[in-house]
């Protein structure tokens, strides 16, 4: 079980009463759903592809984070992450900025990344400037990258650090925090 300590978020395993609180969030179908109590109850040890944490912050969950691998479809060492905060309150207070540091060291530190990189919509300018502050360069706009449950999809942005990048701009990281 793997635990990730920041200022203010831990990073951790989902415990179960939490599980329903995280598929609430979600407007999955229910074999989607079904897949996601799965990975939720394994959630803070590296299961396959995927290393799965809760967002704690203020003594309570706030969202979920996810490092991303698949040998099948990325070149080794290179990960992707995302996260969720669940709701709106939690937004602009700082959580988000530091899971993706705390998460990304975590993957350079412990899983061997040479590389992280996240995607997000290209009008999340609050999560775009998350990127930007921690030092992931901007990669460019994945044309009609996320499909939309009108039949349409949204344009999103790619953001990457390298391990180079990361051994310059951990130190800002920690002084920040």
């Amino acid at each position: 079980m793997t635990l990730v300590r920041g200022t203010r978020v831990l990073l951790r395993p989902f415990r179960t009463e939490e599980i329903d609180v995280a598929l609430r969030s979600s407007d999955a179908t229910e074999a989607q759903r079904v897949r996601r109590r799965e990975r939720l109850e394994h959630s803070g040890d590296k299961i396959g592809w995927e290393l799965l944490f809760a967002i704690e912050a203020d003594g309570r969950l706030v969202g979920d984070a996810q490092g991303r691998f698949s040998e099948d479809t990325m070149p080794p060492g290179v990960w992707e992450i995302g996260l969720e905060l669940y709701e709106e309150r939690d937004r602009g207070r700082g959580i988000g900025r530091e899971t993706v540091a705390l998460l990304a060291s975590h993957l350079f530190e412990h899983e061997d990344a040479i590389r992280v990189q996240a995607t997000t919509d290209l009008e999340n300018a609050s999560m775009r400037r998350v990127f930007e502050v921690l030092g992931f360069g901007f990669e460019g706009v994945l044309r009609g990258f996320m499909p939309q449950a009108t039949g349409s999809a949204r344009d999103y942005t790619m953001y990457g650090m390298t391990r180079t990048d990361w051994e310059a701009w951990r130190f800002r990281w920690i002084r920040a925090s």
